[in-house]
């Protein structure tokens, strides 16, 4: 079943002439939980991947979260601790994070380094077939994008998120294929394990964020925003489309602007992939017609499997947005969460 955006609730072009200029296409990915075949474009599940291939791993080292058990007599005291008690308990506990209470017990939460025996194997993420999406733009020779990554928080000196492995490939080439990945040593990060969707990818237009705009035209649409009531739709919920989707324009409404330079050339880098923790939040700009009728409900199946069917949280139930540059060498990356 194809899933359709539906008409955007405002006219951007008619509301800010000279906007049409910078319009950009993006491939909406609109995943859904599914059994997808090994050859398909897909969210989760087993990628094409020869049998003769190593298998990338991380080395780590990984942070790993800590439950610290508290005694009983204690418990009570850490109900309502004062400021006094928490800088005592960050002493106490690496990463100092908080506390919980369940019929256990109370645990004080906290991470550690822990550098892995053995370099963990990469969970594959997503496979993209050129031919499925339109906006996937391939190096020279191959026609397939394979996405893995790490599931585990690296250290605060690692790419935000979890670090992102590209694969290109030409599909074609791959005689004798790897039935199933191996699985990782160590998994701290249960929302890096995407659940197996296929995709009903969907070609929509989409305009930059207004700082990458000339500025007449940037502050005109910014003091256009400004001056909206809340859940009135403006520039920002309907320039931009939410969920996993393959190029268009990245928007930077929790940081505002950050130049993504490629390390090598020094050029501006293509935003290849989002990765979003939602497929449309509450931005009923772009909540596909064929979920209309939903209502938000976390108990719905239905609901759910079209609000998060991916079970994929990055950042603070954010995005990650994967930059490229393919005019370098081995493609460098660059990577943001928002």
């Amino acid at each position: 079943m194809p899933l359709t955006s539906p008409e955007p609730p405002l006219d951007l072009v008619r509301l800010f002439p000279g906007v049409e200029a910078f319009a950009r296409t993006a491939t909406r990915l609109h995943p859904r939980p599914g059994a997808p075949g090994i050859a398909d474009s897909h969210v989760g599940g087993m990628l094409l991947w020869p049998k003769d291939e190593p298998w990338p791993t991380c080395p780590g080292p990984h942070v790993v979260p800590t439950e610290t058990p508290v005694p009983p007599q204690f418990a009570a005291q850490l109900r309502m601790p004062g400021p006094e008690v928490l800088e005592g308990l960050a002493r106490m506990v690496t990463g100092f994070a908080g506390i919980r209470t369940t019929e256990a017990g109370t645990v004080l939460l906290g991470t550690e380094i822990v550098s892995e025996p053995a370099a963990s194997p990469l969970v594959p993420v997503a496979q993209l077939h050129a031919a499925d999406v339109p906006d996937l733009r391939c190096p020279a020779g191959t026609d397939v994008l394979q996405v893995l990554w790490c599931p585990n928080e690296h250290p605060t000196d690692a790419p935000a998120g979890p670090p992102v492995l590209l694969k290109w490939r030409a599909a074609s080439t791959v005689v004798d294929q790897l039935d199933a990945a191996p699985a990782p040593l160590v998994v701290s990060e249960e929302t890096y394990l995407p659940n197996p969707c296929v995709l009903h990818p969907e070609q929509v237009t989409e305009y930059p964020w207004w700082q990458e705009l000339p500025n007449d035209l940037g502050r005109r649409i910014r003091d256009f925003d400004d001056t909206l009531g809340y859940g009135e739709h403006g520039y920002f919920s309907v320039s931009h489309a939410p969920g996993w989707k393959v190029g268009g324009c990245p928007s930077w409404d929790i940081t505002d602007l950050v130049p993504m330079d490629c390390p090598h050339c020094r050029q501006s880098m293509d935003i290849l992939l989002t990765v979003d923790s939602t497929e449309s939040g509450t931005n009923q700009a772009w909540r596909p017609v064929e979920d209309s009728h939903l209502q938000p409900s976390h108990i719905d199946p239905e609901w759910a499997a079209a609000y998060e069917p991916t079970g994929v949280s990055v950042g603070r139930h954010g995005q990650l947005r994967i930059f490229v540059c393919l005019t370098c060498p081995d493609t460098p990356i660059r990577q943001n969460l928002q």
